[in-house]
């Protein structure tokens, strides 16, 4: 019961967040008339301001106490700048998409109607879902995991100052400023030039420099990786927390001493399992009576390492010098203790083709050329705009 009320209310909150419910709500801290702002004559207040802020001293964990430290206001007074620049950014979208003509209708009110509905839906699914998981919801019907949904999502909604139709109109006005946005935006695209320009740049840098392949961007190249599993005889967490801060002390000698030392006091139980996987006994069985490292617990498919320096260069290194299926390495010596390891597979590298990739480079180029375009279109509306901003009053 207990997860699923988080999970509620960190979805409500999510929600809230992200259609940002700084000028539009309907609680208390929106009463405050007090003028913070104009944008080409329209008024930013203090009430809208004080939602936004109050929302950010939230995610932020800012107190009363934060507020008045010496040490912290001047990290405050950044922020408030900050959400009152968010502020005045909002107002003067709201104006262009006006001009546009671009304004909240039944038929969108309708359509966050149905998506309000829809995050219900989702709610109740991941309630039905982890109340299967346990015995307290084997017989519960599903009708009611809807209406516990809805009671959630409505309590904190209130609990933020919103009512349901609020919220659904704050979507409505959300979706109202994305097609508005996507209007704008509609004829930028990469084109097959520059498409194939691209994939010839990146493939080249990802060849040249795995380990700065952003995770974002299209995957061109796949180096040569292999999947292992391992044992890990861990050294403690004192050990740890020693040999750690000897290094940051630049003591790396006496560091390397308190290691090999460490490592000698847990070599003989590292021996013992290592015997038990060289003759055959269950690996995963082992893994689960011997192993330290929190990563193999109920790891079905292990670790697939490439030379890329996710993982200490020593378990790198044995890994890809096992060649064979079931091969076992020896003892392999790190900071983090003894490693028995077992390959499983290797993969080759692979290139991909620009066909593979066509369209997946497409969308990631056709974004980023769309938010290159949304950054100009910005910049020029506020070079362009009357805007006033009256820190002072925060």
């Amino acid at each position: 019961m207990k997860n699923r009320r988080i999970l509620a209310l960190a979805l409500v909150l999510i929600m809230a967040t992200l259609i940002g419910c700084s000028s539009k709500t309907g609680n208390d801290d929106f009463k405050d008339k007090t003028v913070v702002g104009t944008v080409n004559g329209e008024k930013i207040t203090k009430g809208e301001f004080n939602v936004l802020y109050n929302q950010m001293k939230q995610n932020y964990y800012i107190t009363e106490e934060d507020e008045e430290d010496p040490e912290q206001q001047e990290m405050i007074a950044q922020l408030k700048s900050e959400l009152l620049d968010q502020l005045v950014l909002e107002k003067l979208i709201d104006q262009k998409a006006r001009e546009a003509g671009f304004e909240v209708t039944e038929e969108t009110i309708e359509e966050a109607r149905l998506e309000f509905e829809g995050i219900i839906a989702d709610l109740a699914a991941q309630m039905e879902i982890i109340d299967q998981e346990s015995e307290e919801g084997q017989e519960q019907e599903k009708e009611d995991y809807t209406a516990e949904a809805r009671a959630y999502v409505e309590d904190e909604l209130a609990a933020m100052g919103h009512t349901k139709d609020g919220f659904i109109n704050l979507l409505a006005h959300q979706m109202t400023i994305e097609a508005f946005i996507e209007s704008l935006l509609e004829d930028v695209e990469a084109n097959e030039d520059e498409i194939e320009e691209y994939y010839n740049e990146r493939l080249e840098s990802q060849k040249s420099d795995i380990t700065g392949i952003d995770y974002e961007e299209v995957e061109l190249f796949r180096p040569e990786e292999v999947r292992v599993k391992h044992v890990l005889i861990g050294l403690s967490q004192e050990d740890l927390d020693k040999y750690d801060q000897l290094m940051a002390d630049g003591k790396e000698t006496e560091a390397k001493e308190h290691l090999e030392e460490k490592l000698k006091e847990i070599e003989p139980r590292a021996m013992e399992v290592l015997e038990k996987a060289q003759i055959g006994e269950d690996f995963e069985k082992l893994i689960e009576e011997y192993g330290e490292d929190p990563g193999m617990e109920n790891n079905s498919v292990g670790y697939i390492v490439r030379r890329d320096g996710d993982f200490v260069p020593e378990f790198e290194e044995a890994a890809f010098n096992l060649k064979e299926e079931g091969e076992i390495s020896g003892l392999v010596a790190t900071d983090f203790g003894y490693h028995i390891i077992k390959f499983y597979e290797r993969y080759p590298q692979k290139i991909f083709t620009l066909d593979e990739k066509r369209d997946e480079l497409k969308e990631y180029l056709d974004y980023e050329k769309k938010a290159d375009a949304w950054t100009v279109i910005l910049e020029e509306w506020m070079e362009e705009a009357d805007i006033k901003k009256y820190e002072n009053r925060l």
